[in-house]
């Protein structure tokens, strides 16, 4: 059962290096995030760099336009077609829209 998107859930993280923690709390005032942020910025590039998750299971700031307007487009054609496809070319509808738009 997925995790809703308000509900936050505790990690606990133990810092053995003092000065690791040091480091981790400096960056975070510089960025002017949170230090709970900042390492959970960090663990999900991480894990986006190793590829153990996929884009789409992380919160949505670290998802780029692109790939998000992708998965709802394709969401969207599934929910709203059920897999049919149009007779019709993309293109062709494009170009029709636009020639309305214009008055042509």
């Amino acid at each position: 059962m997925p995790i809703k998107q308000n509900r936050s859930v505790r990690l606990n993280i133990y810092v053995h290096d003092p000065r690791i923690r040091r480091q981790i709390k400096a960056v975070a005032v510089q960025k002017d995030i949170s230090v709970s942020e900042y390492c959970l910025r960090a663990i999900t590039h991480q894990l986006i760099k190793e590829k153990k998750i996929a884009c789409e299971e992380i919160g949505r700031k670290e998802i780029s336009p692109l790939k998000t307007a992708v998965e709802r487009a394709r969401n969207f054609q599934t929910k709203t077609f059920g897999g049919k496809v149009f007779s019709i070319s993309s293109a062709e509808l494009i170009i029709e829209s636009r020639e309305n738009r214009n008055g042509l």
